[in-house]
């Protein structure tokens, strides 16, 4: 899902969008540390817990902004905190094969198809840093359009993301990562 989707989904819902930047998703609550941002709300979003109400969100927009937080937990801990019981989180970031990962000297860490299975329900890494949980609704992994390149990431993808991200992930690089989760409370 792009901005221009995320923008359609948000209309008629009270939405945040975390680490809104210049771009924040029209009519939502942007929290943003960035002088130069559209932020209705400035706070250093590696200081916890947000000045945002418990319970509020239907929908929680973070895009390309997890890769920027110290304490990835806490971040989830507060989305989960802001999030109504089944609101929608939607996240955006550089998968750990793409130059846009290691080319932004603010980004502290680099995530994976399975990373954010650890805040979520029924799967191998469920219950293990912290007890709020999300649902995985959708997650993607977009290479681009580097023909034939993409084209053969894409079909060693389709085979195995797991083996995909062990063996080739390197030599045929993705892009960026989509993720769309459910709170559950």
């Amino acid at each position: 899902m792009d901005t221009a989707q995320m923008t359609q989904y948000a209309k008629g819902r009270k939405c945040l969008d975390v680490g809104c930047g210049r771009d924040k998703i029209p009519g939502s609550t942007g929290i943003d540390i960035a002088v130069a941002s559209e932020a209705d709300i400035r706070h250093d979003l590696g200081v916890f817990p947000y000045p945002v109400e418990s319970d509020a969100y239907d929908a929680i927009f973070c895009r390309n902004v997890i890769e920027h937080v110290p304490d990835v937990v806490k971040l989830m801990e507060e989305i989960h905190r802001a999030g109504r019981p089944g609101a929608e989180v939607f996240i955006t970031t550089p998968h750990f094969s793409s130059v846009y990962s290691y080319q932004d000297p603010t980004h502290v860490r680099h995530l994976s198809y399975e990373s954010l299975d650890y805040f979520t329900t029924d799967t191998r890494h469920s219950n293990f840093y912290t007890d709020r949980r999300f649902e995985m609704v959708e997650r993607a992994v977009d290479f681009g359009k580097s023909f034939p390149f993409s084209t053969i990431a894409r079909a060693l993808f389709a085979l195995s993301p797991r083996r995909y991200e062990k063996h080739f992930a390197f030599v045929f690089p993705a892009n960026s990562l989509y993720f769309r989760l459910r709170v559950v409370k």
